[in-house]
């Protein structure tokens, strides 16, 4: 339709004012590029990089128009003409080796408790090695995930649940998947890890090989099968809906459940055995992209957190607008990532919560490098993580 009642609703055109940089104009770039009309310039090429690919342009289309299968069909068409670079290949390689990422993850870990880390930033190498950005965005890294493939459920039985760790999360998140599993096995259910998934194809998507990462798909459908479960259990959005996505193609007899946590708790009670501590604080939350306009269950965040008794559970403002932490967006376009998370630290600033709650690893680490970079006080969390922090067993 070309009706461009999306535009407002883009945050590169919307920092930009450019026609190039909106969906409309975007998708009028890769009906040329797929024409042969244009080239795969560089120009063209920065044109469909710097999107986002948040899919808030999705959600107001009243054609129903799915443009982010449009900007993955073009970003394909892009790589045919112009290979990836080498750091990229790097990382994309990385993300299928989870032994590999899980010996990256001990040695940063030893990085930041000794004193390596602070010399390492005051030597300027990390500029000179151009992976000071990187760097600053690793949170402090948790112990290692238990290696355990089951985690039996407590007190009565409810069922039995697979839960998917993705890549990075593995490393970088690894005490929010621990939440996860500590939360389903005390509310009864058992908890399957399957030893030969993978990562969720995001990244191959975003770099522009969609068929690599359909590879991966197969791969963890194949994994959930063999876990003999009917819901798989995502903690991080983005990985949920890229599950979700791989997964219609699936015969419907065959196809298993693949939920974000926070819709599979939603309809889900305590055991009697169980209260949740108040908690008399101000909890902004942001909702992801992948949440808001991929799965649409954003809602499910503030249905979990409303059950915090004494909670002050407030919707960070502009939720509707990307912060700028979609997938490798920091590092491929730092520019405008960090344009658009000037944004939500500014609301931060205003609203001054205790907490900031985020259902997205890439958010969470983009939100965290500008909270710390500010010198804002604001700890950023999971909301399983915090729902399951103040947990308790119900005294007599």
């Amino acid at each position: 339709m070309l009706c461009g009642l999306c535009l407002p609703h883009c945050p590169t055109y919307r920092k930009t004012g450019d026609e190039n940089e909106s969906p409309r104009g975007r998708i009028v770039l890769m009906r040329a590029l797929a024409s042969g009309a244009l080239p795969a310039s560089e120009r063209l090429a920065s044109h469909l990089s710097l999107c986002l690919g948040c899919r808030a342009c999705e959600r107001v289309c009243p054609s129903g128009v799915r443009y982010g299968r449009l900007i993955e069909a073009g970003r394909e068409l892009i790589q045919t003409q112009q290979p990836i670079s080498w750091r990229v290949r790097i990382g994309l390689g990385l993300s299928t080796r989870p032994r590999l990422l899980a010996g990256i993850g001990t040695a940063l870990h030893l990085y930041q408790r000794s004193r390596l880390q602070h010399l390492v930033r005051a030597s300027g190498v990390l500029r000179l090695l151009r992976v000071q950005r990187l760097e600053s965005l690793l949170p402090t890294l948790p112990a290692r995930l238990p290696g355990q493939a089951f985690h039996p459920a407590q007190g009565t039985r409810r069922g039995r649940v697979a839960l998917f760790l993705g890549c990075v999360a593995r490393v970088l998140d690894a005490d929010t998947l621990a939440a996860a599993i500590r939360l389903l096995t005390r509310l009864g259910y058992d908890v399957v890890v399957p030893q030969n998934q993978t990562c969720c194809g995001a990244l191959q998507r975003e770099a522009g090989q969609p068929g690599q990462a359909q590879v991966l798909a197969r791969q963890n459908r194949a994994a959930f099968h063999a876990a003999d479960v009917d819901t798989v259990i995502t903690v991080a959005s983005g990985c949920g809906v890229v599950l979700a996505d791989s997964d219609i193609n699936e015969d419907t007899e065959r196809r298993i459940r693949i939920l974000d946590i926070h819709q599979f708790l939603a309809d889900v009670a305590l055991p009697d055995s169980m209260t949740l501590a108040p908690l008399p604080l101000t909890i902004a939350v942001q909702d992801p992209c992948s949440l808001r306009n991929g799965l649409r269950a954003e809602q499910a965040v503030y249905a979990l957190l409303g059950r915090i008794p004494a909670a002050r559970i407030l919707p960070l403002a502009e939720n509707h607008l990307c912060c700028g932490g979609a997938g490798a967006y920091p590092l491929r376009q730092p520019a405008m990532a960090d344009l658009l998370r000037a944004d939500k630290l500014a609301h931060l600033q205003q609203l001054q919560p205790a907490l900031l709650a985020t259902a997205n690893l890439g958010c969470a680490l983009h939100l965290s490098a500008g909270l710390r970079a500010q010198g804002l006080d604001i700890e950023v969390l999971h909301p399983l993580a915090l729902f399951e922090r103040q947990l308790r067993k119900r005294t007599a």
